[in-house]
């Protein structure tokens, strides 16, 4: 991965602490706000096809051959509601993956760092009390924002007389996105979040898209432990010859976190 991409993760990490921290110290003073930060898992299995300058492999690696191919990850969520009208939130995701890829006369090398990030602000239309006394609490959000992609890698091509030379690309892009969320109070301790949108809209890339459920049990007043499965999905072309880029590519895997809301 290249300088500039770990410089891109480390500046929207900083983003996200400096801007929830405060926020967090100040819940106590002011009830308006709420905070949630969640560290979590996504065991991301990666089926596609990725294209530089020519040569072109084909992915198809699921989240239960994680030990083979994935050799690094880091995941935050980050979440902000205002008044529980307004809110911004934001996720990091970042892979370092091995060498599952194949394709004719071409493997893929071994190293492929992959930077995903989501930034959205949300507008909450309603909240519906449900249960006998209004305690099981559903909201929908619609949310639009961006979705920042950096992509490292190296392809290894190999002709027919058994000699081979390595590809090696570097690519960030960005597409605009939109969706919706939903959050269901099942009981005081339960809850299940769905979430959704799409994106790229031939500005960027092609299409984008991305879905996740999750299911959560709130073990404390500030914690809450989340189990569920999510999928994110893009189909990114560019130029030609030597400046020739493709990633058409699902993202998909079981998801585990725990969220701490303030």
């Amino acid at each position: 991965m290249s300088v500039k991409a770990v410089r891109s993760i480390i500046a929207l990490a900083a983003l996200f602490v400096i801007l929830a921290a405060p926020a967090a110290r100040a819940q106590t003073a002011d009830s308006d706000l709420k905070v949630t930060l969640a560290p979590y898992a996504w065991l991301t299995g990666f089926n596609g096809t990725i294209g530089v300058r020519g040569a072109q492999a084909t992915v198809n690696a699921s989240f239960a051959d994680l030990s083979k191919y994935l050799n690094i990850g880091a995941m935050l969520h980050a979440d902000m509601l205002y008044k529980d009208t307004f809110g911004l939130l934001g996720e990091i995701n970042y892979a370092q993956l091995g060498d599952q890829a194949s394709g004719k006369r071409v493997s893929l090398d071994g190293q492929m760092g992959l930077f995903l990030s989501d930034i959205a602000a949300f507008y909450r239309i309603g909240t519906m009390p449900l249960g006998k006394d209004g305690s099981c609490p559903t909201s929908l959000d619609i949310l639009a924002g961006a979705r920042i992609w950096s992509l490292g890698l190296n392809l290894n091509t190999q002709n027919a007389l058994g000699g081979s030379h390595t590809v090696s690309k570097q690519k960030s892009w960005v597409d605009p996105v939109v969706g919706a969320r939903a959050q269901f109070r099942i009981t005081d301790k339960w809850g299940i979040d769905l979430r959704g949108g799409v994106g790229g809209f031939g500005i960027s890339s092609a299409f984008t898209w991305d879905a996740m459920a999750m299911l959560g049990y709130t073990f404390w007043d500030h914690g809450t432990f989340l189990v569920g499965y999510r999928a994110v999905g893009v189909n990114h072309t560019e130029g030609s010859g030597k400046d020739y880029f493709k990633f058409d590519a699902t993202l998909n895997g079981p998801v585990v976190a725990l969220a701490f809301t303030f």
